[in-house]
C-alpha cells in the first residue's frame, strides 16, 4: 500500500491545503492504476476503498473503485459506484463514459446516450474528446440513424479522430457492412481528405 495511510485518523478539517490533497489524491490514484495494469485488482480496489474512508472522500476515487469493479466483472457495483462520482462531480467526464458503456451492456441504449453525451459535452478541449462522440455515431449506426452517424462522426473528426482508423475496428467492420453506413463513412473520408489508397 501507498505511504499515504501515514494520515490515517486524521479528520477531513486537518487535512493540508487543496494542493497537498490534490497530490495524495494523484498518487493514490497513480498507484491504484499501477495495480490494475499488473492485474492486482483485489489490491487495488483495497487501496481506493482504504483511503476513500479513512483519510478523504473523492469524486475520482470513487470513479477509481467503479472502473475496478468492472474490471473484476461486477457490473451492478461498479455502475453504483460511477453514479455515486457523478453524485459528487456531474463533470466528471470519465465517469460518464464508463456508465455510457455500462448501460449500453445492459441494454440500456437512452440513458447510455444520455450518459455518452454528458460525456461529450465534458471533453470538448479534451486530447481524446473525440471518444464519447464516436461511440455515439457507433450506436447511430447500430441504430441505422444515418443523420445521426453523420453528425457525431463529424465531432468526432473535428475533435481529431481519424476515419481510416474505424477500417480496423471490429465493431465498425459489422456497421459499415451496411450500405447507408458505409456511404456516410466514404463521404465523410472523401471529404475530410482521407479517402484513396
Amino acid at each position: 500500500m501507498i505511504g499515504a495511510f501515514a494520515l490515517v485518523g486524521v479528520t477531513w478539517a486537518e487535512l493540508p491545503p487543496r494542493d497537498y490533497r490534490e497530490s495524495l489524491l494523484a498518487a493514490v490514484e497513480s498507484e491504484a492504476d499501477r495495480l490494475i495494469v499488473a492485474g492486482d485488482l483485489d489490491e487495488a480496489l483495497a487501496l481506493v476503498r482504504d483511503f476513500r474512508e479513512e483519510v478523504a472522500e473523492d469524486a475520482r476515487l470513487v470513479y477509481e473503485e467503479s472502473l475496478i469493479q468492472n474490471l473484476m466483472g461486477d457490473a451492478s457495483d461498479a455502475e453504483d459506484r460511477a453514479r455515486d462520482a457523478l453524485a459528487l462531480d456531474p463533470t466528471l467526464a470519465v465517469a460518464w463514459y464508463d456508465l455510457g458503456g455500462l448501460l449500453l451492456a445492459r441494454g440500456e441504449q437512452a440513458e447510455a446516450v444520455a450518459a455518452y453525451t454528458r460525456a461529450a459535452e465534458a471533453t470538448v478541449e479534451h486530447p481524446q474528446g473525440w471518444a464519447a462522440p464516436l461511440q455515439l455515431a457507433l450506436i447511430a449506426a447500430r441504430r441505422r440513424d444515418p443523420v445521426a452517424l453523420e453528425t457525431w462522426l463529424r465531432e468526432a473528426v473535428r475533435r481529431g479522430l481519424r476515419l481510416r482508423a474505424l477500417n480496423e475496428q471490429p465493431q465498425w467492420a459489422e456497421v459499415l457492412a451496411d450500405p447507408t453506413n458505409r456511404e456516410v463513412h466514404e463521404r465523410l473520408m472523401l471529404l475530410y481528405g482521407e479517402a484513396g489508397p
